[in-house]
């Protein structure tokens, strides 16, 4: 025979424990109002932050010659001549220098274009101009291959800000101390 709780036994159990009662509520409401608030706090942080620029390692560590360089604009999108306003690497023997204007072969080519302003270029010097180089491969991901419908990436370049040039420093700064 099962045990059952008669309607006495119930209602003693229910006045024995009011204080239970209550601590569960303030508990439940405690815990509805930091999720309220968490989500709440997620909300400011999607409408309020941009979206960052992050720079792509392995693009800067290919690179051998990295600037931040002024690029015009034409009709067609950025002018592939760039004037360069700093340095950032070699930091030695430097293949060109400040204010020196430069040839930018794939500068039309590149992703991360938002108008005439100053930019961060991760280059590959050559005889004939620059060309802005494209990100490495990343492990755990096979080769772009064209046959299959993938496309090589696309190289990229940067506007300049704050977050993008302490970028740039802690990358240079992992390149100076790598042996060549």
């Amino acid at each position: 025979m099962a045990h059952r709780i008669s309607d006495f036994e119930f209602r003693i159990s229910k006045q024995e424990s009011p204080e239970l009662v209550t601590r569960q509520k303030r508990l439940a409401i405690l815990a509805a109002g930091l999720f309220l608030a968490w989500i709440g706090w997620l909300a400011y942080l999607a409408i309020t932050a941009a979206r960052p620029v992050v720079l792509s390692r392995p693009q800067f560590l290919v690179s051998d010659l990295d600037v931040i360089a002024q690029v015009e604009e034409t009709k067609t999108g950025p002018n592939q001549k760039a004037t360069v306003k700093e340095v950032y690497w070699p930091l030695r023997d430097r293949p060109i220098s400040v204010d020196q204007t430069i040839l930018v072969t794939n500068l039309e080519a590149c992703t991360g274009w938002q108008g005439p302003g100053r930019y961060i270029l991760a280059l590959h010097h050559g005889t004939e101009g620059n060309e802005v180089v494209a990100p490495g491969k990343s492990p755990g991901f096979p080769p772009a291959s064209p046959e299959f419908g993938q496309t090589v990436a696309r190289p990229r370049i940067y506007p300049v800000t704050d977050e993008t040039i302490r970028q740039l420093e802690a990358i240079e700064a992992a390149k100076a101390a790598q042996p060549h």
